[in-house]
């Protein structure tokens, strides 16, 4: 069977999360803004990019390479067509991160805004420190529980549904000490409250230096 990411419209994605009432197009926007005010890398990774997922609000002067994951081809293809031209290197890369590391050249910064729910996390971290350079920095946005929402926000583009069967919470704490005991440091963790009732947890960590 297909996975459910292989079968959402990327126009159904997109409008889903950019409703009023999901906000989570503006989230990622966000979050994935500060992480480069944050951390300045010159090589950015995002997984699970989709259409972009935050690429507009990259300061371009900044990041010169991009490498833009996902396994979706259509959604990659339209990534392509938006911001190909936007950066020194754009690296489009068409990888399932279930099965394993991509083959990337390792970057300054990789950034995973709301893709760990449908991974194991511990192969995750297994594979994670391979893809940053050394002191390099990774930046998770986890959704958290709602004791009245479910999983996936209400909308009336009903394919989003589909993710209920490949959606999985995975516990802030859980991440960290999966990461910790692969050497990683936390150097900050917020907490982000949408106005429609949903909230989610914001990660930084630095990489143990190989050096």
């Amino acid at each position: 069977m297909s996975h459910p990411w292989l079968e959402i419209p990327i126009a159904d994605y997109e409008a889903h999360m950019a409703l009023s009432s999901v906000g989570q197009a503006q989230l990622l926007s966000t979050t994935l803004q500060r992480t480069v005010a944050e951390f300045q890398p010159l090589s950015l990774a995002v997984l699970g990019v989709a259409g972009g997922n935050g690429l507009d609000a990259v300061e371009r002067a900044l990041v010169h390479r991009v490498v833009a994951l996902d396994f979706n081809a259509d959604y990659l293809a339209l990534c392509s067509r938006r911001y190909a031209s936007a950066f020194d290197a754009f690296e489009p890369v068409l990888h399932d991160l279930s099965h394993g590391p991509p083959a990337i050249a390792p970057v300054e910064c990789v950034f995973a805004g709301l893709v760990l729910e449908y991974l194991r996390v511990e192969s995750f971290c297994d594979y994670l420190a391979s893809l940053l350079t050394p002191a390099g920095s990774f930046v998770a946005l986890l959704q958290l529980p709602s004791p009245t929402l479910p999983e996936i926000s209400p909308s009336p583009f009903r394919s989003l549904t589909r993710l209920e069967s490949a959606f999985r919470f995975v516990e802030p704490s859980r991440l960290h000490d999966c990461l910790s005991a692969h050497g990683f440091s936390r150097i900050a963790a917020d907490q982000y409250d949408l106005e429609y009732g949903k909230s989610f947890h914001y990660a930084s960590y630095r990489v143990p230096n190989a050096a």
